[in-house]
């Protein structure tokens, strides 16, 4: 935060008239190349800084998305569970859903294949599916890869939170393999620094470039110069490197923290998922608990979460919940676990 006030208070007091008018809809340059250098050493994806384009939010990355390339009609592949704020703008634009199970391994590519091959667009959280937490593994990377250049068919790769990866070696975004041109990549750094600060980014085919950057401008002209200008030079100074180095260590022993506390207070109440990337975690309830009426309860009780059944896309889901565990000093971890324990 010292660091960030820094910058920004040096700009604000250096501010220009040529600051003051409209800016590029694609985003300020300086920091769409910092984002693919970036991009470039962490997460070996090859791609220019024009393939890069700044956006609020990664809702707004996905509205842009659905709008230039679904017609009333088409079909999306979506995991399910998944997201319900993707499945809800694919809808709005007439799209078709197409639930994909998932298992141990992530999207089910082959049995996605199998009942819905002409898809035009497949929605993926591959580093940490969402919700319950698997990585999308890498020959089923290559199959969807695969499909997609054959039909000649689109992927929206969402990494929301796949920087933080705690255990094994990180596995290459479905973007670093793309040969032919087929993914959108997107990342928010609402997750990676704070929700305030409304920036997230797209990066793009190249054959999507000028239609992505003419909706940028129809729809909200550019995002707001200064912020992109203050985290610009905090990825430039290596601030930015830091920081996720430094979270990374501090969700992990969070993690560890609300893993050990559940395995003491919860047998037999809560079966965790195995927790290798990200900020919350999918647990599982016992026969006979309704997630729904069990998130009320916890709620009665002080404690926030949300039922694995919203999540659920065309298959009700088993009974559980998604708890963060990322916005809590390890203290306040055991002090949590301890009151769903008594609540269960």
């Amino acid at each position: 935060m010292n660091i960030w006030n820094r910058i920004a208070s040096k700009r604000a007091n250096a501010l220009r008239p040529r600051r003051m008018g409209y800016a590029d809809p694609t985003g300020y340059h300086p920091l769409r190349a910092s984002i693919a250098e970036h991009l470039r050493y962490t997460q070996r994806i090859s791609c220019t800084p024009e393939q890069v384009i700044i956006t609020h939010s990664a809702q707004q990355t996905l509205d842009l998305c659905a709008r230039l390339l679904l017609d009333p009609g088409d079909t999306v592949w979506m995991e399910d569970p998944g997201y319900p704020g993707a499945k809800t703008l694919f809808a709005a634009v007439g799209a078709r859903v197409h639930a994909v199970p998932i298992d141990s391994n992530g999207m089910d590519i082959e049995a996605a294949i199998q009942n819905a091959a002409h898809a035009k667009l497949a929605y993926v959280t591959s580093a940490h599916q969402s919700p319950i937490g698997p990585a999308l593994s890498l020959e089923r990377r290559i199959a969807l890869l695969k499909w997609a250049e054959r039909h000649q068919t689109t992927i929206l790769e969402d990494d929301y939170d796949g920087e933080f990866r705690f255990h094994g070696t990180p596995m290459a975004p479905v973007k670093s393999l793309d040969a032919t041109d087929r993914v959108i990549y997107m990342g928010t750094f609402s997750k990676l620094l704070f929700p305030s600060i409304r920036l997230a980014y797209a990066v793009v085919p190249k054959w999507l470039q000028t239609p992505f950057a003419s909706a940028m401008s129809l729809t909200c002209r550019h995002v707001g110069l200064e912020a992109q200008a203050v985290l610009s030079e905090f990825i430039a100074e290596g601030h930015y490197a830091r920081h996720l180095r430094r979270m990374k260590m501090i969700y992990q022993e969070r993690a560890e923290t609300f893993i050990t506390a559940c395995d003491n207070q919860l047998k037999g109440l809560l079966d965790v998922c195995p927790i290798s990337t990200g900020l919350d975690a999918c647990a599982y309830l016992p026969e006979g608990f309704e997630d729904v009426e069990v998130t009320e309860r916890l709620k009665q009780g002080g404690i926030e979460t949300r039922p694995l059944s919203f999540y659920g896309i065309e298959r009700k889901p088993p009974s559980g919940l998604v708890l963060g565990f990322s916005a809590f000093r390890p203290e306040q971890i055991v002090s949590g676990v301890s009151r769903i324990s008594e609540i269960l």
